[in-house]
């Protein structure tokens, strides 16, 4: 790698990462938001959100936070398997598992940053505060006013976002494109969905993160694959001699 395109994937992450520290520094200085212990009218939401509106489920929120973690998990381990199995050379091998992996923090770093920035800028009350029974740990840490947009939603879909470009630029042949592709977007979608279930978010919300996750993934994806080159994936895939 040349130290221009060094500098250059450098200056992406350092983007990011002031990103997410601008989305922190913002979120620690703003003062926690109380419930004054009213219970919300759901009359005052759109009748699309209303009627896909549930109340608290937490063992319904604690699976919709496995399925984020297992996704992305799998997209990972199945980036770095393929390139290890599939690349001639170890070296080359072992640099691009480094790129890809650099590249996929990358993009939950920007996700990440984004959607704590928005959530904090539109303070949207979350549907289980329309409801009996609402999260008594979202009311104590103020995190029930910051249902715009999902966060699970957008980290749920970096996995298929990101899979999405991978196997276009490293193994646009391959037998395990389709099938991977379809598990990825399906738990993204059961994420989505347990993220109403459990009343964290309306539809809107959901839909609106997935849609960032998706933009953004796709955005540092191309960027940083620009950067990195198709001569240097070619000689990773397909080494001389």
């Amino acid at each position: 790698m040349t130290r221009k395109k060094f500098l250059c994937l450098a200056g992406v992450l350092l983007a990011g990462c002031a990103l997410m520290c601008v989305a922190f520094i913002v979120e620690k200085r703003l003062p926690k938001t109380e419930w004054d212990g009213e219970q919300y009218r759901i009359e005052e939401v759109n009748v699309l959100d209303a009627k896909f509106a549930r109340p608290y489920s937490k063992l319904r929120d604690d699976v919709g936070t496995v399925l984020v973690l297992a996704t992305n998990a799998a997209a990972y381990c199945m980036a770095v398997l393929l390139i290890g199995l599939k690349t001639g050379d170890r070296k080359q091998s072992l640099k691009m598992m480094v790129f890809d992996s650099f590249t996929y923090g990358e993009c939950c770093l920007y996700t990440s940053g984004l959607y704590h920035l928005l959530k904090i800028c539109v303070m949207r009350i979350r549907p289980y505060m329309y409801f009996p029974g609402p999260s008594e740990k979202g009311i104590a840490e103020g995190d029930f006013c910051l249902s715009w947009p999902s966060g699970h939603s957008s980290l749920s879909i970096i996995a298929f976002s990101f899979m999405l470009g991978w196997f276009a630029a490293r193994f646009p042949q391959s037998k395990l494109r389709k099938p991977a592709l379809c598990v990825f977007l399906l738990i993204a979608l059961s994420t989505m969905a347990m993220r109403m279930l459990s009343g964290n978010h309306f539809l809107t919300d959901v839909l609106s993160g997935a849609a960032l996750g998706f933009l953004v993934t796709t955005a540092v994806f191309r960027v940083n694959n620009a950067i990195w080159g198709r001569d240097e994936t070619e000689e990773a895939l397909h080494p001389a001699g």
